[in-house]
C-alpha cells in the first residue's frame, strides 16, 4: 500500500525529503514483510528486502516480496516449468514483478528480455535490474504493436497497471514489433513468451508471426473481464488471441481451475507441441 498520499506530497520535495525518507523506511520496516530499508534514488523509491530490491515511483510501506514471487509463480509458471539456460520474453514487464522470478529461475546461462512501454514504469524496471544485479536481463523501452508503426501513445495514469496503448491521448513512445525484437537480438528460440499489455495484444499479434515459429510456450493475459466491467470492447481480445494462435499451428489451452481471479481466468496458454515440458496434464 502506498504511503499516505497527503503526507508524501507534502514531504516529497527536495528540501523536505530528508524527513520523508527515514519516516517511510521506519514505517515500511514495521509494516512490510522483510523490508530492511527504503531510500530514494533519482526520483524513484528503492525498497531493500531480504528477497531482493523492488523499485516503485511511490514508497510501498506494506511491500511483501515473497508474495510478489508467489503470485508470479501462480500466474505465469502454471503451464511453464523453467530450466537453467531458458530464454524468456516478458512483454509488458511492468516494474519487474515477474522479471525477478524469471531471471532467478533461468540462471546465469539463461536470458530474460523485458519489454515495457511506459517511461516511468520502465525506469522502475531498469532500477530493479540494476539493484538486483540481473546480468541475464535485457530491458527494452518500446511499445509493441503492429508492423509499420514507429510510435505509439500510452496513457499516463499514476496506477501503471491501468495504462494502455490507446492511440489518442497520453505519452508518445517508440514502437516496434515482437518479431523485430526477436530478430534484432539474434535469438534462435524463445522457451516462454509472456504477454500482458492491457488489450494491445490485438495489435501486437500482427507483428509476431515469425517468433511463433521458434517459441515453445506462450501465455497471453487477455482482459475480457475489463470489457465486461467497463463496456470498452478494446479489452475483448480472448477469442481473437485463441484464433490467431491456432491459425499459426499452436495448441491452445485455458485455465479451468475453480475460483480463479478474472485476470487469471482470461489467460490464454499455447504450446508448439503437446505434450511438452511444462504443459499441464
Amino acid at each position: 500500500m502506498p504511503f499516505p498520499n497527503l503526507v508524501r506530497k507534502l514531504l516529497d520535495r527536495r528540501g523536505l525529503r530528508f524527513i520523508l525518507v527515514p519516516l517511510v523506511s521506519h514505517r515500511a520496516r514495521s509494516r512490510g514483510k522483510d523490508v530492511k530499508r527504503v531510500f530514494y534514488d533519482d526520483g524513484l523509491w528503492i525498497h531493500e528486502t531480504s528477497c531482493g530490491y523492488f523499485v516503485y515511483h511511490e514508497p510501498l510501506v506494506r511491500l511483501d516480496m515473497s508474495r510478489i514471487d508467489e503470485l508470479a509463480r501462480m500466474h505465469f509458471l502454471w503451464g511453464y516449468k523453467p530450466k537453467k539456460g531458458d530464454v524468456v520474453m516478458d512483454v509488458g514487464a511492468g516494474v519487474g514483478e515477474e522479471a525477478l522470478t524469471f531471471a532467478r529461475e533461468v540462471g546465469e546461462r539463461g536470458r530474460v528480455i523485458c519489454v515495457e512501454a511506459h517511461p516511468r514504469t520502465f525506469r522502475c524496471l531498469e532500477k530493479l535490474v540494476e539493484y538486483n544485479r540481473l546480468g541475464n536481463v535485457i530491458a527494452i523501452h518500446q511499445a509493441v504493436t503492429e508492423p509499420g508503426r514507429l510510435t505509439a501513445t500510452i496513457e499516463n495514469s499514476d496506477d501503471y497497471l491501468s495504462n494502455r496503448i490507446n492511440g489518442s491521448t497520453g505519452t508518445p513512445v517508440a514502437a516496434t514489433t515482437i518479431d523485430a525484437i526477436y530478430e534484432k537480438l539474434g535469438l534462435d528460440r524463445v522457451n516462454f513468451l509472456k504477454m500482458n499489455i492491457e488489450g494491445a495484444e490485438r495489435l501486437a499479434m500482427n507483428g509476431m508471426t515469425e517468433i511463433l515459429k521458434h517459441t515453445e510456450i506462450l501465455c497471453v493475459s487477455c482482459h475480457d473481464f475489463l470489457a465486461e466491467a467497463t463496456g470498452d470492447d478494446f479489452f475483448r481480445t480472448k477469442s481473437a488471441v485463441k484464433e490467431f494462435l491456432q491459425q499459426n499451428g499452436l495448441n491452445v489451452l485455458g485455465r479451468l481451475e475453480k475460483d480463479l481471479p478474472p485476470y487469471v481466468n482470461d489467460q490464454v496458454w499455447a504450446y508448439s507441441e503437446l505434450p511438452m515440458r511444462g504443459a499441464p496434464d
